[in-house]
């Protein structure tokens, strides 16, 4: 009968692909970059290096410097970019505040401290730095989230060398930082932790939180 030979085919051939997966994901990923928010150009440079060097991808993005009119007006094209500059930061003090109300979740830094622990083994540091400025509206709401961030990072200090620096500012609003970094990543060690993390119930909380935030709901 054919039917059970092209059922055993089509087995062996998901197998086979199963087991390629597996071994593409056993091979470590290198990156390398840079992302600062905020300030007068963000940027984004990233290089991601897989198969030991035959796959590389740079990924750029900043603001392009542009000329002052001779009569000293800011060109059309000027204006626009400002305008897109300040709904952008707008956008990144909108997300920072829903990111602090997801952070406000009960025991969600303790499922986030699990996952850094269950990423030591998958992911090693050769540098990292974070720079974080951070001022809000409201300097209560400032001191809360600087306290909440640092306990987030604070399981950072497991991967040297790491450097983490998060600086309050209460006498005006602001929200400007960077990541730079260069980390050797093997994925298939990466799914476990990040499984359980993303399965655990504090999570699902904090990410019903952050709907509601993102919404605009109390």
């Amino acid at each position: 009968m054919p039917q059970p030979t092209i059922l055993s085919s089509a087995l062996l051939i998901l197998l086979l692909l199963f087991i390629l997966l597996a071994l593409l994901l056993l091979v470590p990923i290198d990156l390398e970059g840079r992302i600062t928010r905020g300030g007068d150009e963000p940027e984004t440079r990233m290089r991601i290096v897989w198969l030991f060097g035959r796959l590389t991808k740079d990924v750029f993005s900043g603001s392009d410097e542009r000329e002052p009119s001779k009569k000293g007006e800011k060109p059309a094209s000027e204006k626009r970019e400002e305008g897109d500059k300040k709904e952008r930061e707008e956008g990144v003090r909108g997300s920072f505040r829903v990111a602090l109300e997801v952070l406000r979740t009960e025991a969600i830094l303790g499922s986030l401290a699990r996952l850094l622990r269950g990423l030591f083994g998958a992911i090693r540091v050769q540098f990292l730095r974070i720079d974080l400025d951070i001022g809000l509206s409201d300097p209560a709401e400032t001191g809360e989230a600087v306290g909440l961030l640092w306990a987030a990072l604070a399981p950072l200090e497991g991967l040297a060398p790491v450097r983490v620096r998060i600086v309050p500012s209460f006498s005006d609003e602001r929200l400007e930082g960077s990541v730079e970094g260069k980390l050797w990543i093997v994925p298939i060690k990466i799914v476990p932790p990040l499984a359980l993390f993303i399965l655990s119930p504090p999570v699902w909380r904090a990410g019903w939180r952050g709907i509601r935030a993102r919404r605009g709901k109390k």
